[in-house]
């Protein structure tokens, strides 16, 4: 939304760049060529911004959310961060769309975060069945192993033992 906005915004200062050119071509041409300049380099930037949002992923960092939707900061195997927009469901499940197939992850509530824009959501891990416990994490760092399943599955197999 606030994309599309800033290229209406740009577009016309383009087109009033462009009405004030027009009469200055007529008394001075190289005061003309750089108010052209000036316009092609106001389009490139706003290009480049928008391809490196959509690119990366970040519009639901900048627009906000409907009701029933929340983001979700995705960490992958690779220990990559993406940002994914899901949508909630039935006991705390969202759904979402991932490398174009359907996937869902649970939100249990223990990272809930708070973007600056207003959008709710939270912390989750690329196997989709579990999320990640921030405040578990240096714990995880000095665990053996490297299927994160498993981790999870010791740590909380050693909770319950009282470990």
């Amino acid at each position: 939304m606030y994309l599309e906005m800033k290229m209406i915004f740009s577009s016309m200062a383009c087109i009033m760049i462009a009405i004030v050119m027009i009469l200055v071509i007529g008394s001075n041409t190289l005061l003309g060529f750089l108010l052209l300049m000036a316009i092609g380099l106001v389009i490139m930037g706003d290009m480049l911004i928008g391809i490196k949002i959509t690119k990366n992923h970040l519009q639901p960092l900048l627009d906000p959310m409907k009701a029933n939707e929340e983001i979700c900061i995705l960490f992958d195997f690779g220990g990559n961060v993406d940002f994914v927009k899901t949508i909630k469901g039935p006991l705390g499940t969202r759904q979402f769309v991932k490398y174009k197939k359907e996937a869902s992850i649970i939100n249990s509530g223990n990272y809930q975060i708070h973007l600056i824009n207003g959008n709710h959501g939270f912390v989750g891990h690329e196997s989709y069945d579990c999320n990640i416990d921030l405040k578990k994490a240096e714990a995880l760092d000095k665990l053996k192993g490297d299927d994160i399943k498993e981790i999870y599955k010791d740590i909380k197999g050693g909770e319950k033992s009282g470990v």
